[in-house]
Parts: C-alpha cells; sequence; structure tokens
C-alpha cells in the first residue's frame, strides 16, 4: 500500500471572533458580566471602565475633545464612531485605582457558587460533544434548589426535539457529578445514586430501595426482613444508614436567587401601564481609551505596536457592540414577555399562560436558541419577588382545545393545592380521586401527572395525609 497527497475541497463553518464573543456575552447575568468586563479590562488597554460609584470628576467624559480625534477615527476598520466611549487615560491612571479593580475581581470570583454554577463548571470539564453539552445545559437549568430534576425527560427531550435515549444518557453524566444524588427525578432515585457514588450497590440499603421502595417509605421493617430475607436487626441498621442519606442534595450550596442578587431587569408600573428598564446601575460603563487610540493613529508608531493597538481596538469595539446588542436582546424579550402574561402583572405566578420560547422569538425577530441563550440565568425584580425568566415560560398542558386551551403548570398546582387544603382529613383524596376533582373543574390531567406536581409541591401522598379523626 502506498501513500498518495489528495488535494481536496470542503466547506467548514467557522464562527468570527466577533460573533463568538457576542454570544458569550449574551448568555451571560449581571454578575457574571462585571466580572467579565473587569477581565477585558485587565487584558486589553483600548478599554477602561468607569465605575457607578465614581466621583462626576472622574467619570466626566471630556466635553471639549479635539475634532482632530473624530477625523482620526474615520478611517478605522470598525467603521463606528466611537467618541462617546473616548476618555483620557493610559499613562496618568494611579496605581491605588488598579489595585481597587484587581481587589475588586478577586472578590467576584471567589464568591460562594451556586448549585447551578456548580454544576455548569463540572459539566464543562466534561468530554462531551457540542450536542451534548447543549442538552446537559438544558437539563440543567430544569433542576429545582433541591437538586432534583423538575420536568420529566420525555416532555423535556420533545421541547428540545432530541432523542429521550440520548437525553437520558446526558443526564446519567450529570448524576455522576457533585453532590450526590443530584439529577434525580425522585427521592428514590436521589438515595440510590448516592450509594452507587460510595459503591455501596451490594449493601443491603441498596436492594431495599431497588426491590422494596414502598415498605421503606412506610417504614414497614416486619415486611421488609421478610422480603430481603435479613434479620430486624440488620433491616433496621440498613434503613437507618437511608435516613443518613442527603435527600435535598442541592440545599448545601447557594440559592440560585439570594436575597441579595443583583437582578438583570426590573419590571415598573408606571402611568397604568408596565414597563421594564435594565438594571445596570451596577455595572461599569466601557470606555475607549484615548491615549491609546492617538497611539494607534500616529504615523510615527511603530508597525508592530500599531498591529497590536489594531487588533486590541477590535477586540474592544467588539465587547461594547456584544454589550449593547446583550442589552437591546434582553428587553425585547422582556418587553414581549409582560404583553403576552398580562395575567402575571395583576395575580402573580398562578396566573402565568403556558408560552413557549418559539413564540417569543418569532415575535421579536429572533431565533429560538438566541432567546433560550439570553434567557439563561437571567432574572427580573417584579412585584412579586425576583423571578428566573424561564420561569415566565410555563410548560402547558392541552385540555382537549387546541394550544389556546392549554393550561399551565401553575395554574393546575394552584387548583391541586386548594383540593388538598379542602379535603377531610380523615379521608384525604388519592391521586386518582384528585384527578377526578380536577377534571370536575374542566382540568384534564393524568395522575402521574398529579403525582408529579403533589410532590413538586411537597405534598405528601393520601396514606400519609390521613389523620385520626
Amino acid at each position: 500500500m502506498s501513500l498518495q497527497a489528495k488535494q481536496t475541497t470542503q466547506q467548514r463553518l467557522i464562527m468570527a471572533p466577533n460573533i463568538s464573543m457576542a454570544l458569550e456575552v449574551l448568555r451571560m447575568a449581571a454578575m457574571e458580566l462585571q466580572t467579565f468586563l473587569y477581565q477585558q479590562a485587565e487584558e486589553n488597554p483600548f478599554l477602561e471602565l468607569d465605575e457607578p460609584e465614581a466621583s462626576p470628576e472622574a467619570s466626566d467624559a471630556p466635553d471639549s475633545a479635539p475634532k482632530e480625534a473624530e477625523e482620526d477615527s474615520a478611517g478605522l476598520d470598525a467603521q463606528e464612531d466611537w467618541t462617546e466611549n473616548w476618555r483620557n487615560g493610559g499613562a496618568t491612571e494611579e496605581a491605588d485605582e488598579e489595585e481597587n479593580r484587581r481587589n475588586r475581581l478577586e472578590q467576584r470570583l471567589t464568591k460562594t457558587a451556586s448549585l447551578h454554577e456548580s454544576l455548569c463548571l463540572q459539566l464543562g470539564c466534561q468530554p462531551l460533544g457540542q450536542e451534548e453539552r447543549r442538552l446537559g445545559e438544558a437539563l440543567l437549568r430544569q433542576l429545582d434548589d433541591s437538586g432534583y430534576l423538575s420536568m420529566p425527560l420525555e416532555e423535556l427531550a420533545a421541547s428540545l426535539s432530541a432523542a429521550p435515549q440520548r437525553l437520558e444518557a446526558v443526564l446519567r453524566v450529570i448524576q455522576r457529578l457533585d453532590p450526590p444524588g443530584v439529577g434525580a427525578r425522585d427521592l428514590r432515585e436521589c438515595l440510590m445514586l448516592q450509594l452507587e457514588q460510595a459503591d455501596q450497590t451490594e449493601h443491603l440499603a441498596y436492594r431495599i430501595l431497588r426491590d422494596h421502595f414502598p415498605l421503606f417509605s412506610q417504614h414497614r421493617l416486619a415486611l421488609l426482613a421478610k422480603a430481603t430475607g435479613a434479620t430486624s436487626a440488620q433491616v433496621e441498621e440498613a434503613c437507618g444508614a437511608l435516613k443518613r442519606l442527603n435527600p435535598r442534595p442541592g440545599s448545601g450550596f447557594a440559592d440560585d436567587l439570594p436575597p441579595s442578587v443583583t437582578p438583570d431587569l426590573i419590571l415598573h408600573r408606571r402611568e397604568g401601564h408596565f414597563d421594564v428598564e435594565l438594571n445596570d446601575e451596577e455595572l461599569p460603563h466601557v470606555l475607549i481609551n484615548r491615549h491609546y487610540h492617538r497611539m494607534l493613529r500616529n504615523p510615527r508608531t511603530p508597525p508592530e505596536a500599531k498591529e497590536f493597538l489594531a487588533q486590541k481596538f477590535r477586540q474592544a469595539s467588539w465587547v461594547i457592540k456584544a454589550i449593547e446588542e446583550r442589552n437591546a436582546t434582553l428587553l425585547a424579550i422582556a418587553r414581549c414577555l409582560i404583553s403576552l402574561q398580562p395575567g402575571f402583572l395583576e395575580h402573580g405566578p398562578r396566573a402565568l399562560r403556558p408560552l413557549t420560547q418559539a413564540q417569543v422569538a418569532g415575535l421579536i425577530g429572533r431565533n429560538p436558541s438566541t432567546v433560550s441563550r439570553a434567557i439563561a440565568g437571567k432574572t427580573m425584580e417584579t412585584p412579586y419577588g425576583i423571578f428566573r425568566l424561564e420561569q415566565l415560560f410555563p410548560s402547558g398542558v392541552p385540555q382537549g382545545g387546541g394550544a389556546s386551551a392549554a393550561m399551565s403548570d401553575e395554574q393546575i398546582k394552584s387548583e391541586l393545592e386548594q383540593l388538598v387544603q379542602q379535603e377531610d382529613p380523615g379521608a384525604p383524596l388519592s391521586d386518582e380521586a384528585l384527578v377526578q376533582r380536577l377534571k370536575d373543574r374542566h382540568i384534564c390531567v393524568a395522575r402521574r401527572t398529579v403525582a408529579k406536581y403533589r410532590t413538586s409541591l411537597k405534598i405528601l401522598p393520601a396514606y400519609l395525609r390521613k389523620r385520626p379523626a
């Protein structure tokens, strides 16, 4: 066999650096964007940050910028007027300001990570392809504060246009991350995952979970001993070990929405109507350093230095454009949301209507993937508290009258809570009975859906809700 050299032609899609940066900035929440800007200012001499708390003397851009600066910028490849972003600086920058910037960056990089942030970092270290990584990020967004998967895998697979088997494989990768038990779909799976990571699959406790979980949940030790062939002491010891496991693996992390969170958007009521504005008070204003710009336009600057400065100027312009595009996209999505969710504005989350990202994308003229990336991790302050933007896209349960007749999860959960509150404590309603009561209210759901909602609302099964008369 001989080796031969052949010339072939093929097409490949390569993302331009400015588009890559725009997509990266688009997915950043306010605090993450703040850290990103500090990092960019450290690496790029053209970028300077005007801190929100700076004194008026330090933050005022020079109004008397000479016309020659505007003329110098006319021939740049960026083809943009950046004079509004110019600021004097460079050689005269004080050392203490630089030290303060470094300290702020260090504080932001060492802050306590939330469960979602921790899992995102771990997922990024896994050897996954681009599609698997996309599915993994979608799965992480569906984890609740306790670390459980809040949406059935089949429904999520359908919404992502992915094969359930492929999504299941990615879920197994997530279930091997820390903390043990994360990504479980119910309590049984959560405890089994913890034993699997501890390499205790041969223990009696694992067999009890795998084969006799109903008996364990009902604390029927005698029946467990009979079913497993173990002694009562062994069963009691195994059940004790299971009770020492963590039923809420995500509880040890900082909440995704702590009280001190900085929302990306703020919802206001103004003169009888609602409006949304960006919460950019804590974000520094990005400025172009005028000193280095003049060096770039100076004909006496060495060619090697000019090449370096031109590259840094292009990168600085990309950062500014990416931030502007991120802000415009976020505002467009938020304003579209409040126009499509009038019930939420008046009555809160229980009045949310089913809504998909594709619907909003079509209305604002963006791609659904752009909407998905833009809302990830973003929050909005409302009269009812701070909400993740993903929460304003509730999935719908069809009611037999087409898409317009669908009811959101929150609406059904509200009705379910009312039924449980009104039931007889001595004869609580089973899941099947709850299905029938909901049907009497013209809400059609399956029994497994009722069980899923009941679990998410932390409502016990009927036999555990029963109280003596």
